[in-house]
């Protein structure tokens, strides 16, 4: 799988259609923000915030407030995952030498939206569980640790200092390794069910009758070997992201459209390697 090709292959998928990319991109965007970010703005309204004496400000929800906070949160959930279909259709259709409009940014609530909202969900459940279940486990050690340290703590009295170090490091220093061992695979092991999962949408695409489960398997499949290729790919675009920093956010607009565009002509070419 050659990066360059593929990057090339990109560019040459967009010629002719920048125009169209970025439109099509920053509509989502601004929806994607937009729209969850109306429901959060109402329920900030009912909030209020207080200042008690010792000049601390807490902040309170009316029942109303939370139910627009979680509107928000469920509006955020839902619409995510149809504009990224949108997203991924259009640029594979740009690839596959077809064309798009930006107009087509609104084909994922036409193209059986259910399914792509469970897609969408099943994909971020699955990789939440990657990274919580280590953390979790690697919190449970730590937490055993701070009650050890609490019991020395409290023995303090019978040992002298060095002693109580001693004992300290031989009693919680192993459990804190633990712990530490368990938050670096939560992130290893959630860094690679994201890439083992990346290519749901296009996958949904190109099987429109396949199952949910059957979906999140098949871009298993896809992305078996090929993750540290993706990876890659992705990290030669820092020059691209750096820029679109330095120019507050404007080279954003290419940036975005080029990652886009570069992913799914990873896709074709990963699928067609495996068929």
């Amino acid at each position: 799988m050659n990066r360059l090709l593929i990057k090339k292959q990109a560019k040459a998928s967009l010629k002719g259609k920048w125009g169209r990319a970025i439109g099509l991109c920053l509509v989502a965007a601004i929806l994607t923000s937009v729209i969850p970010g109306i429901f959060y703005g109402i329920g900030t309204a009912f909030s209020t915030t207080k200042q008690t004496a010792e000049g601390i400000k807490i902040t309170s929800t009316t029942a109303t407030g939370t139910i627009f906070f979680i509107i928000a949160i469920i509006a955020l959930a839902v619409i995510s995952p149809l504009f990224q279909y949108a997203q991924s259709k259009a640029f594979l259709k740009a690839n596959r030498g077809e064309d798009f409009t930006v107009g087509n940014v609104f084909d994922g609530f036409k193209e059986n939206p259910g399914k792509t909202f469970a897609v969408g969900i099943l994909q971020f459940f699955v990789i939440w569980l990657c990274y919580f279940i280590p953390s979790f486990i690697g919190g449970i050690f730590l937490g055993i640790a701070g009650g050890k340290a609490e019991s020395i703590k409290n023995a303090s009295s019978i040992f002298t200092a060095k002693e109580d170090l001693v004992r300290l490091i031989a009693s919680v220093g192993p459990l804190i390794i633990i712990a530490f061992a368990f938050f670096v695979a939560a992130i290893i092991i959630g860094i690679i069910a994201t890439f083992m999962y990346q290519l749901v949408y296009y996958v949904r695409i190109d099987n429109p009758d396949m199952s949910v489960v059957q979906i999140l398997k098949t871009s298993r499949q896809i992305m078996h070997g090929r993750k540290i290729d993706f990876f890659v790919l992705h990290f030669t675009f820092i020059g691209w992201a750096i820029v679109s920093c330095i120019t507050c956010g404007i080279g954003f607009l290419w940036f975005v459209p080029y990652v886009q565009a570069a992913t799914a002509a990873f896709y074709d070419d990963a699928k067609d390697q495996i068929i």
